[in-house]
C-alpha cells in the first residue's frame, strides 16, 4: 500500500516537468522559424537582387531565421556603404516567416566641387577621383580621395592637402584644398662664399607656389657654379603659416677651389714643356674665375684669365684673357705643294674680351672683341714652275740654292723679303721643274675681330651632362676699321645632345660641328681637325681649311663615380682654300679641296682626379693610331 502510494506521489512530481519541457520545445520551435520568402523594402538605386545576394549566404529559403543570422544581415549590409540604416523583420507566412528587409539608401552626390586648386584644374582632379556625381555619399571613398588629390599634387611635383570635406543635404560634395607656398628660403653650409653668389642665382620667392622641380633646377644651377662638392635641400613647415607654409633650406658643401700644379709633357709638336699653373675659381669668394699660366724650356707662353659672372643686375658677365703664347703648329698641303716639314711655330700676343647678357633662362647673347699680333715661321715646300708668264717663283729666295735638276737647301734661313724684286716669269737661267720655298706663311701683323654670338644651354650638369643639350652660332667679323691688317668672316656653329641610356650610368653623347670662312683668311686662322679635341686617332691639326665639318659620337658607361669608360666614332674634316705667303703668287692649297670625311674609332678613360677629371683616349685613323692626353670631357 505504501509502495503503491509512493509511485503516485512520484508520478505526480514528473508530470509537470514532463508538461513543462514540452511547452519549452513549442517557444524554441516557434523562435526559429523557417523562412518562406525574401523581400526589400525602400531600395531605389540598390537591386533588390543585389541586396539578397549579398546576404545569401545568411539568409537562405528553408534556414531558420535565427538572432544571429538577422545581426550577420545587417552588418554585411551596412558594410555596403550605401545605406544610412538596415532594418531585418520576419511576417508570418504559411509555411515560415517572410524575411523583410529594409533600407534606407545614402544620398547621392549631385556635384563635386574643388576648391582652393590653382595650378591643377578640375579635370585632372577629377580623373584621379574615385566619387563621381550619381555615386552614394561614401566616407571611405572620399577619405580615399583626399588621398588621391593629395597624391596627384605630389605627382605633378607640388606640395597640397585637403584641409576640409563639406557635404551639403543636397548631395554637393566640396573638398577645400590648401596649396603650399614657400615661406622663406635659406642657404646653409656657406663658408668662404658670400650669400649673393648662391642667392643671385635663385629663382624662388617667398610667397610662390612650392614646386619639387622648380627646386631640383636651383640645386642643379647652384652645383653647376662648380664651387660646391654638394647640394641638397630641405623642406621644413613653415612657421608663420604652419599649415600652407613651408622652408626650403639649400644646403651646400663647399669644395677646395684654390689650385697650384705643375705639370711637365712631351710631344712632337712642342716637344718638352714645363707647365705652372695658379688657379682660383672663387676669386674673392664672389664666384670670380681667376688663373696664371706659364709654359717654360721648350715654348715660352704666359697667359692669365679673368672671368666675372655678373657685371650688373641683369645677369651679364664679363671675361679677359691676356696672353703672349707660342705653339707649334702643323699644315699638311695640298698637292700642287709638297712640304719638307709640315711643322711651323705660331707667336700671338694680345687680348680677348667677351660681354655675355642672358636673354631667357637658357639662352644668352655674347659680344666678343680680340685683338692680337701675329707671327709665324717659314713653312718650307716645293712648287712646280712650268713655262710661259705663270704665276709662280722666277727670282732668287732667300736661302735657295740652285742645281741643274732642281733645288736643294734648307729653305729656313731667314732674312728680309722685297717681294717686289721676285719675278712672276722664269727668266734666262731658270730652270722649270721644283722650286724649294722657304714662304712665310703671312706677313704677320695685327689681327683684331668683334664676334656676334647666341648660346643655348639646357644640359642637366656642365661638367658631366648625362641629358639636354647645348647649342651656339657664332659670327666673327675681321676687318681693318676694328683695328687690324686682314678681312674675313667665319660662321661656326655647334650642336651637342645628351641622353641616358636607360640610366645615367650609360650615356648616348653627340657633337656637330659645322664651320665657313669668306675672304682674305690666313692660315693660322683656318679650321683644323685633328687630335684629342677634334678628330681622334690623328695628328694634332691634321686637316687645315676655310671649311669645317664634324661629327663626334661617344658612348660613355660608369665603371665607378670616380671612373668612366668611353667609346667613340668620329667623323670629319677641314677643306678647302688657299693660304697665301707674303711671295706673290705662291698660296699653299689645303689638302682637301672638298669634303672628304675621315674617320677615327677608338675607346678612352675618364679619371676624376684631384686635379680635375683627365681624359686618355686611344684612336685609330687613316695613318694609325694615335693616343690623346687631355682634361675633361671632349664635349
Amino acid at each position: 500500500m505504501n509502495d503503491s502510494r509512493t509511485r503516485i506521489a512520484l508520478l505526480a512530481a514528473i508530470v509537470p516537468v514532463l508538461c513543462a519541457m514540452a511547452s519549452s520545445h513549442v517557444v524554441w520551435a516557434q523562435e526559429e522559424p523557417l523562412i518562406a520568402a525574401l523581400r526589400v523594402e525602400g531600395n531605389d538605386y540598390i537591386s533588390a537582387e543585389a541586396i539578397i545576394a549579398e546576404v545569401s549566404d545568411v539568409l537562405k529559403i528553408g534556414a531558420p531565421f535565427t538572432a544571429r543570422a538577422r545581426e550577420e544581415a545587417q552588418r554585411k549590409l551596412m558594410r555596403m556603404g550605401y545605406f544610412d540604416t538596415v532594418a531585418v523583420d520576419a511576417q508570418d507566412a504559411d509555411t515560415g516567416v517572410a524575411v523583410v528587409i529594409t533600407v534606407v539608401e545614402k544620398k547621392r552626390i549631385t556635384r563635386v566641387e574643388l576648391v582652393g586648386n590653382t595650378v591643377i584644374t578640375d579635370a585632372e582632379l577629377r580623373e584621379s577621383m574615385f566619387i563621381r556625381e550619381g555615386h552614394v555619399i561614401d566616407d571611405a571613398a572620399i577619405r580615399r580621395d583626399v588621398g588621391r588629390i593629395a597624391d596627384y599634387y605630389s605627382q605633378k611635383g607640388y606640395l597640397a592637402e585637403v584641409t576640409d570635406v563639406q557635404v551639403s543635404q543636397f548631395g554637393v560634395v566640396t573638398f577645400v584644398i590648401t596649396e603650399a607656398r614657400i615661406e622663406e628660403v635659406l642657404i646653409e653650409g656657406l663658408i668662404r662664399t658670400k650669400d649673393e653668389v648662391v642667392s643671385r642665382e635663385l629663382e624662388l620667392q617667398a610667397g610662390e607656389l612650392f614646386q619639387e622641380q622648380k627646386i631640383v633646377e636651383q640645386i642643379r644651377r647652384i652645383y653647376n657654379l662648380g664651387m660646391f662638392e654638394n647640394v641638397s635641400s630641405d623642406i621644413r613647415p613653415g612657421v608663420k603659416d604652419p599649415e600652407r607654409g613651408v622652408i626650403v633650406a639649400l644646403q651646400v658643401e663647399e669644395k677646395r677651389t684654390g689650385q697650384f700644379s705643375v705639370a711637365a709633357g712631351y710631344s712632337n709638336l712642342d716637344k718638352f714643356v714645363l707647365v705652372l699653373s695658379l688657379a682660383e675659381n672663387n676669386f674673392r669668394g664672389k664666384g670670380e674665375r681667376a688663373s696664371v699660366d706659364v709654359e717654360l724650356f721648350g715654348r715660352t707662353s704666359y697667359e692669365t684669365k679673368y672671368f666675372k659672372p655678373y657685371v650688373d643686375s641683369k645677369g651679364s658677365s664679363f671675361s679677359i684673357r691676356l696672353f703672349d703664347t707660342e705653339r707649334s703648329r702643323r699644315f699638311v698641303g695640298g698637292a700642287a705643294v709638297t712640304t719638307s716639314e709640315d711643322v711651323f711655330d705660331e707667336r700671338r700676343t694680345g687680348v680677348n674680351m667677351s660681354l655675355s647678357r642672358p636673354t631667357g633662362s637658357q639662352s644668352r647673347m655674347t659680344f666678343g672683341f680680340r685683338s692680337e699680333k701675329v707671327s709665324s715661321s717659314f713653312l718650307q715646300g716645293t712648287r712646280l714652275i712650268g713655262e710661259g708668264s705663270i704665276p709662280g717663283v722666277g727670282g732668287n729666295l732667300p736661302g735657295d740654292h740652285r742645281t741643274g735638276d732642281g733645288l736643294s737647301g734648307d729653305g729656313a734661313s731667314g732674312g728680309n723679303y722685297d717681294p717686289g724684286s721676285i719675278s712672276d716669269t722664269p727668266g734666262p737661267g731658270d730652270m722649270l721643274g721644283p722650286i724649294l720655298v722657304a714662304a712665310p706663311l703671312h706677313p704677320g701683323g695685327r689681327l683684331a675681330s668683334i664676334t656676334l654670338g647666341r648660346t643655348m644651354d639646357s644640359r642637366d650638369l656642365l661638367a658631366n651632362p648625362t641629358s639636354g643639350g647645348y647649342t651656339d652660332i657664332s659670327l666673327e667679323l675681321a676687318h681693318k676699321l676694328v683695328g687690324g691688317e686682314v678681312q674675313f668672316q667665319k660662321l661656326t656653329a655647334e650642336r651637342r645632345m645628351y641622353r641616358t641610356l636607360g640610366s645615367p650610368k650609360q650615356i648616348l653623347a653627340a657633337r656637330l660641328m659645322l664651320g665657313a670662312a669668306f675672304g682674305d683668311l690666313p692660315l693660322f686662322e683656318s679650321f683644323s681637325v685633328g687630335g684629342s679635341n677634334t678628330l681622334r686617332g690623328y695628328r694634332e691639326d691634321r686637316f687645315r681649311g676655310e671649311k669645317m665639318a664634324l661629327l663626334n659620337v661617344e658612348y660613355r658607361r660608369a665603371i665607378s663615380d670616380k671612373l668612366w669608360a668611353v667609346g667613340f666614332v668620329d667623323v670629319g674634316s677641314s677643306f678647302d682654300g688657299k693660304f697665301p705667303t707674303v711671295i706673290p703668287g705662291f698660296s699653299i692649297p689645303a689638302e682637301d679641296s672638298s669634303l672628304d670625311p675621315h674617320v677615327g674609332a677608338g675607346v678612352g678613360l675618364r679619371v676624376e682626379t684631384p686635379i680635375g677629371p683627365i681624359r686618355l683616349d686611344f684612336g685609330y685613323g687613316e695613318d694609325g693610331s694615335q693616343a690623346h692626353f687631355s682634361f675633361g670631357h671632349m664635349f
